[in-house]
């Protein structure tokens, strides 16, 4: 029950919001006050109610603001609420339309607050259970020791096949050459937990692979190599020569597994040997879109399809470990070499170590959603990139290197509308039928035109090592960190180890360094996804019986 009080209060709030909001303070009172009135009694909600908080995000009057922000997320989120807490459908689209209006306009601040309220909604998406527990656990049992000869005995390989080293990892063919026997290496000091849980999920996913395959069957999964019970264990010795400057664990402990040759076929390949054709390389954007969108509906997230950083060289002083948050929209660190080396490929996904099993808020879902579309289109974006990888920098006279000539504009919007078709439809189920947003619609051309125009030209370069970044290195630290960025061993002992910062060309990045990125429309665009995906699922679900 409500009292005729509490509906005047309300339209009085409408009446205000829809014609006046011409005080700061007042106007977000009035917001505040109206969502309070919708999360406790969503029943008295019309149409009205949403109308007047779009009256909100549409506004120009308070946009000199500092604080503008938080009036847009207050009416974003009351919008939200009346979604979620409404019972009658109509209403409900009524409120998610006049937040999606907001995704069609060029509006940075309401954009994002329209964006994460749909993609807060509370989806309620979990992860798979393995015999009562969170699939898979992370701790490894006692970890067996196995000659080379028995390995390969007990894999179905033979002793005479010749071996490489791609990676960390010691790669071996079969006979036949249709199967490939993989050893991946542990690294110095790394928790071997990592590698045990690549192994179960491998077991995992095989086992369910109706569930989460797409109906092409173009998943490929690995078959882990089981010793003694464990998918875990350590070599007696190594049967190859360690590589120069190998990472490798001093106790040989590994996983290994049976795969396809074409396992480490990445989409963007940088060797000029190795390029893939533009129709290859689409045929695998679009499946593992599709597929990791997949996944993630089943609550199965991979974590890094690339590394993603803000600020590499920062990352032992800050909370954050330097890792990138998408919606802040800072600088993205060595987006090129970030793209080098992706953990999607011809077989589908790939580096089962960075799965995870999810159990969180939709907004973190909403960030691993976006960190999947925004490295998809990073990836799409290198492999214009390294037709010619030597192309990178500055030239002779100190301009930034341009590549725009390697990049094709039209494949290039192709591909990126696909990720977005494809993500959405592995997430959701469906097709998407709704308006595209902006930067897949109307300012389609404009948004690929800025994507080359910053990836294609090499404007940032710089990267700073602060004083005190240096002060927390030893000496032979300091030295290795200056050495693997190209500075001579003459150059490096002619420094003085925190004595002024140091400038280090290590780019290209995306921004000046602890600057915004430069291409913010990519920002936006991934935002528009995540909640596209939330939003839509989330109303499938809550009106399916309607």
């Amino acid at each position: 029950m409500y009292s005729w009080n509490l509906e005047k209060e309300r339209l009085d709030a409408e009446l205000y919001l829809t014609e006046k909001r011409s005080d700061f303070v007042t106007t977000y009172m009035t917001v505040s006050n109206l969502q309070f009135i919708i999360e406790q009694n969503p029943e008295i909600i019309t149409k009205t109610t949403a109308t007047a908080l779009l009256s909100v995000l549409k506004g120009e009057e308070h946009a000199s603001q500092r604080q503008v922000y938080f009036l847009y997320k207050k009416a974003a989120d009351a919008l939200g609420a009346i979604l979620e807490k409404t019972v009658d459908p109509a209403l409900a689209e009524h409120a998610k339309k006049s937040l999606i209006h907001i995704l069609h306009t060029k509006k940075e601040k309401s954009y994002r607050a329209a964006a994460e309220a749909l993609g807060t909604l509370p989806l309620g998406v979990k992860g798979p259970c393995l015999m009562g527990n969170m699939a898979p656990e992370k701790h490894p049992p006692v970890i067996p020791t196995i000659s080379w000869k028995c390995l390969l005995l007990q894999s179905g390989f033979a002793e005479n096949q010749s071996l490489k080293w791609k990676g960390r990892n010691i790669i071996i063919h079969s006979k036949n050459q249709r199967r490939v026997l993989v050893l991946k290496m542990a690294r110095p000091g790394e928790d071997p937990a990592m590698l045990y849980t690549e192994g179960l999920w491998m077991d995992f996913l095989s086992r369910n692979q109706p569930d989460f395959i797409t109906p092409d069957k173009s998943f490929h999964i690995p078959e882990p190599v089981n010793i003694s019970g464990s998918n875990l264990f350590r070599l007696e010795n190594l049967p190859i020569a360690e590589p120069e400057n190998a990472a490798i664990d001093p106790h040989f402990t590994a996983i290994g597994f049976i795969t396809r040759p074409d396992y480490f076929c990445y989409p963007n390949e940088h060797r000029k040997d190795h390029l893939l054709p533009e129709k290859t390389f689409y045929k695998i954007m679009t499946r593992n879109s599709l597929l990791l969108g997949r996944l993630a509906s089943f609550g199965i997230i991979h974590t890094a399809p690339i590394p993603l950083f803000h600020n590499r060289v920062q990352r032992q002083r800050r909370d954050d470990g330097g890792l990138y948050e998408w919606p802040k929209g800072g600088r993205l660190d060595r987006w090129l070499n970030s793209c080098r080396f992706p953990n999607i490929g011809k077989t589908g996904i790939r580096d089962f170590e960075h799965f995870i099993s999810f159990n969180g808020s939709s907004r973190k879902l909403y960030e691993f959603i976006g960190s999947h579309v925004f490295s998809l289109v990073l990836i799409a974006g290198s492999y214009f990139r390294n037709r010619d990888d030597s192309r990178t920098g500055f030239d002779d006279f100190g301009n930034p290197v341009d590549t725009r000539d390697l990049f094709n504009e039209p494949f290039l919007k192709k591909t990126v509308k696909k990720i977005f078709t494809n993500y959405y439809r592995g997430f959701t189920g469906n097709e998407f039928t709704g308006t595209l947003p902006r930067y897949l619609d109307l300012d389609l051309d404009r948004f690929i035109t800025r994507m080359i125009d910053e990836m294609g030209v090499d404007r940032h370069m710089e990267e700073i090592l602060r004083i005190a970044e240096q002060k927390a290195m030893s000496e032979t630290d300091f030295f290795d960190f200056l050495s693997s960025r190209g500075f001579q061993t003459e150059q490096i002992r002619r420094m003085e180890k925190g004595k002024e910062d140091i400038t280090i060309l290590t780019g290209p990045h995306l921004g000046g360094f602890n600057q915004q990125i430069s291409i913010p429309e990519l920002i936006e665009f991934t935002a528009a996804t995540a909640a596209l995906c939330i939003s839509d699922r989330y109303c499938q679900i809550k009106f399916m019986a309607s």
